[in-house]
């Protein structure tokens, strides 16, 4: 998955399938398997994501990025090659559910291509975030989607790689909502106002095209 920054909605997006792996109700969520984070650019909402059916408890973050925690945790995180080799590691012990993992710039197509290969031998999905620009770079994934934002609990998701036909059209499907409806409400008059004000100055910049 390309993202021109984290924060668009790409863990909703995945909740469907993190809540049937990590599920609240063990009967209902195979077993209540383990997901693995790795290097999120953000801490995560345990709150948030009970209310979308995830249980925080089954989720293991392992941190490699340096200044995403305290000085303190600083000392603990693993450089970027052993946070790789942490993460081959992972899909090859056959006792992870899911892998979720945020990958440095300007990664080595040799590491990318080892990183394929012991997915594909992983028994459950495994979902890379990269950077938008690595969209001119070739990959061994099968599935590649840019992600974009379309609005409030809104996503766009163009389909760049697939098996099977190409899609030329993005889909632009709805996220599950993490906002009260207060919140909400508030969030689109506000997107409204800003757009009501971007459009006076769009149409002065058409204008002077001219």
């Amino acid at each position: 998955m390309l993202l021109p920054h984290p924060g668009l909605g790409e863990l909703r997006l995945l909740v469907p399938a993190l809540s049937r792996i990590a599920g609240l109700d063990d009967a209902t969520a195979s077993g209540g398997r383990s997901v693995m984070l790795f290097d999120p650019p953000a801490a995560l909402c345990g709150w948030a994501l009970a209310q979308l059916g995830v249980n925080a408890q089954q989720l293991l973050v392992v941190y490699g990025r340096e200044g995403a925690r305290g000085a303190a945790t600083l000392r603990r995180m693993l450089p970027s090659a052993d946070l790789l080799w942490a993460l081959e590691q992972a899909l090859k012990s056959g006792h992870v559910g899911a892998v979720l993992t945020w990958l440095p710039q300007r990664l080595k197509a040799e590491a990318l291509r080892r990183l394929q290969l012991a997915a594909q031998a992983h028994d459950g999905p495994v979902f890379l975030f990269r950077e938008v620009e690595a969209r001119a770079k070739p990959s061994a994934a099968p599935l590649r989607l840019l992600l974009q934002g379309a609005g409030i609990d809104r996503l766009s998701v163009r389909v760049l790689k697939r098996r099977g036909p190409p899609l030329t059209h993005p889909l632009e499907l709805p996220l599950p909502r993490v906002l009260s409806e207060r919140l909400r409400l508030r969030a689109e008059a506000k997107a409204k106002a800003l757009a009501a004000v971007a459009a006076p100055q769009q149409q002065q910049h058409v204008e002077a095209s001219w």
